[in-house]
């Protein structure tokens, strides 16, 4: 296949100004999740809204412009970490996992249940597509690199559908064709795959869009406006029933509601790949309203043109280097890339679970080692100060493959402080890999407390099913009082109560933000447990609490009662927030007290 650079810049430019564009209407109404009838005004596009969407694109531009094809994604979370100043969501919790040294795609998998399947790694499909014009495939894997950074499973895979069929846009034009060809990338029977195909089928089978729009909350809705379920079939939906007109797809997107930037966005992009830059200015009377960034990215102008330019450039490397099979006629030279050859060995780790570790426990990990031809040398590994390893050195003989390094690490049951952050450095000849295993939250637990229905009370013939209801009750059921004080503060903190077995305490690890009352006691109904916590900091500082809870709760920091609710929710990963919370120099004490129904999840909490 071969497109010439006019044709090929024009599309990239036209991808941008959709991204622009588009986003910029949806931006204002993003997280409402009415159905809306709102109309195009031309003032919606007057000047134009920052959005990440296209901030981190603008990001990894300019690590590919500096690294190459050999980019990796290890490239990427670095930029991502110290050149991006906001971190909403599934975004905070890929910068704390790699800050701790969990690189991708753990990092996008661990301790992040409520953002895993976000639209945060979706929206950043198309710079992979501009840069792989006519090859899905490498357009897919490249997206993988930078979907795992913050997410894993079917939002990973929603990113590359949506990378190999902007990447087949450039040659193919028909909407079902390039929907057959992103589905051709991602395995058939994951929901993502399920969902594509659901939303077409209805497309085609209805003429309102707003039944469409319906049918997919219905089977696929997530309360999160970012869910990536529902925006990537409000995406197709506004392709199929917006006739290939920008305005009147972005329209259809914004008015169905939930993560409307993204919806309207990612849609204006492809359509803006299919028509080109050229089309969309005469059609819509568009200028280059320019784009603004939230990122630390500086390009040489903040023209979308020019940022066209510079994503067709970067195309062309990847065309000389990797994309061979798409000649890319009368190009200017592609640019010059000192590519930074692949060290002899490669070394990662394979943490045969979770990255994380407890007081008292014992884990055995993996440490690979990759390489391309026979290879010896002796590795090392350092660890934290006062933890154990089976081994911390080996004699290696390294043939091409990848090659397992096993090691046993433990936590010795009396160490005084297990910090969050435990780096390792393994060294291989002049070789060095960093990695962390994230140290487990360390609670004392103090319960189950509950109360029984204590009796039956009397009833007459015209009150069965009262008496009824709490007869089944005093067999069958416990309950929580909440405004009882089942323990106070001192006897938490004080010193061991001996002779009940609820109010001796025990320590458990928790190994993630979110913790459950299961993991607490074994105790399977309504009660209360408290559990207490040491927490060391380096310094007084304020910091702000965030705390996801599906039950009651209470939470004290240091003897004062920081937040409390009574009421039941749907676990987020933040529903209460918390600003300002004084930290002291030293040892501060959290206590937690989760009142609730075990087989539920209860509370998650971070700092």
């Amino acid at each position: 296949m071969q497109i010439a650079y006019k044709d090929y810049l024009n599309r990239v430019y036209g991808c941008w100004i959709g991204k622009c564009v588009a986003g910029t209407i949806g931006a204002p109404y993003e997280g409402a999740k009415e159905l809306f009838d709102i109309k195009f005004a031309p003032s919606m596009i007057e000047s134009m809204l920052p959005n990440d969407d296209l901030d981190l694109q603008v990001l990894w531009l300019s690590v590919l412009e500096e690294k190459g094809i050999n980019f990796t994604s290890d490239d990427l979370a670095d930029a991502f970490l110290n050149r991006c100043r906001y971190a909403p969501g599934e975004y905070a919790f890929f910068k704390k996992n790699y800050a701790r040294g969990i690189h991708p795609p753990m990092s996008g998998a661990f301790n992040n249940r409520y953002y895993i399947e976000g639209m945060g790694c979706p929206i950043r499909s198309e710079i992979w597509a501009c840069i792989s014009p006519g090859n899905p495939r490498l357009a897919a894997d490249l997206a993988a690199k930078d979907g795992i950074l913050d997410h894993a499973g079917n939002s990973v895979l929603a990113e590359q559908f949506l990378a190999g069929l902007e990447s087949a846009t450039f040659f193919e034009h028909d909407l079902d064709k390039l929907i057959d060809i992103g589905l051709g990338l991602i395995p058939q029977d994951s929901k993502v795959s399920r969902l594509i195909r659901d939303v077409r089928e209805w497309c085609k089978s209805s003429s309102d869009w707003r039944y469409v729009r319906g049918r997919i909350i219905r089977d696929y809705g997530h309360p999160d406006c970012t869910n990536m379920y529902q925006n990537i079939g409000i995406t197709l939906l506004a392709l199929y029933f917006g006739g290939m007109d920008l305005i009147d797809t972005t329209m259809i997107a914004l008015n169905c509601g939930f993560d409307t930037d993204c919806t309207c966005a990612t849609a204006g992009s492809i359509l803006g790949i299919i028509q080109g830059a050229d089309y969309l200015i005469e059609k819509h009377g568009l200028g280059d309203q320019g784009f603004i960034l939230g990122v630390d990215a500086p390009r040489r102008s903040d023209r979308v043109r020019d940022l066209a330019e510079d994503t067709c450039l970067m195309g062309l490397h990847f065309a000389e280097h990797l994309n061979k099979d798409v000649v890319i006629t009368d190009a200017p030279k592609p640019p010059s890339i000192e590519l930074t050859p692949r060290p002899a060995v490669r070394i990662t780790v394979d943490y045969q679970g979770i990255p994380a570790i407890g007081i008292g426990d014992t884990k055995t990990i993996r440490v690979l080692f990759e390489a391309d031809k026979p290879i010896s040398g002796k590795a090392t590994i350092s660890i934290p100060e006062g933890w154990r390893i089976d081994h911390a050195s080996a004699d290696l003989e390294l043939l091409p493959g990848i090659m397992p390094w096993e090691l046993t690490i433990s936590v010795p049951a009396d160490i005084e402080v297990l910090n969050e952050t435990n780096l390792f450095e393994v060294r291989f000849s002049d070789i060095r890999y960093k990695f962390g295993l994230v140290g487990a939250s360390v609670w004392r637990v103090f319960g189950p407390f509950w109360e029984n229905y204590p009796s039956i009370p009397p009833a007459g013939e015209d009150d069965r099913d009262r008496k009824a209801d709490y007869g089944r009750l005093y067999h069958l059921n416990t309950r929580v009082d909440l405004e009882k004080k089942y323990m106070t503060l001192d006897e938490l903190t004080g010193p061991p109560i001996t002779g009940d077995a609820s109010k001796e305490g025990r320590t458990v690890n928790f190994y993630e933000d979110l913790m459950s009352v299961n993991d607490a006691v074994g105790f399977q109904g309504p009660c209360a447990v408290y559990m207490v916590r040491r927490m060391i900091s380096p310094e007084d500082r304020k910091v702000g609490v965030l705390v996801g809870h599906t039950d009651a709760y209470r939470l004290w920091i240091n003897g004062a009662l920081v937040s409390k609710r009574d009421n039941v929710d749907w676990w987020t990963a933040e529903n209460a927030h918390i600003h300002d919370v004084p930290i002291l120099k030293g040892e501060n004490t959290i206590i937690v007290e989760l009142i609730g129904a075990p087989r539920r999840r209860n509370s998650a909490s971070s700092l």
